[in-house]
């Protein structure tokens, strides 16, 4: 946990879970970290801010750190979402849809 913090990383995310304690060590030093990131969502990220998916934290440096002008953590009704904005390489934008019923989504 300690070589994460060394890093300078402010944003942590795995795609295995992340425990309590680590998730309130990362905390108690200003940092998010998100546990059961999907694959797919996880080299989205990566590409989008430059960074690159790590197996292990042995050899963190600015190479393969990624960066974003904000990060934030908002949540729309029962779902939370975290936003990446200000990435350098992101050619993508994202729209989240909501209604009553899921047959209102699907015809939007």
């Amino acid at each position: 946990l300690d070589k994460c913090v060394k890093s300078g990383a402010q944003v942590v995310l795995s795609r295995l879970a992340i425990g309590d304690l680590a998730t309130q060590y990362f905390a108690d030093r200003g940092m998010f970290c998100a546990g059961r990131v999907p694959e797919d969502d996880m080299h989205r990220v990566a590409f989008a801010t430059g960074g690159m998916v790590q197996s292990t934290v042995n050899d963190l440096n600015d190479e393969v750190m990624g960066e974003c002008n904000k990060f934030e953590e908002r949540q729309v009704g029962n779902e939370r979402y975290n936003l990446f904005t200000g990435c350098p390489l992101a050619k993508t934008a994202t729209i989240v849809l909501r209604g009553g019923a899921e047959q209102f989504i699907e015809e939007a």
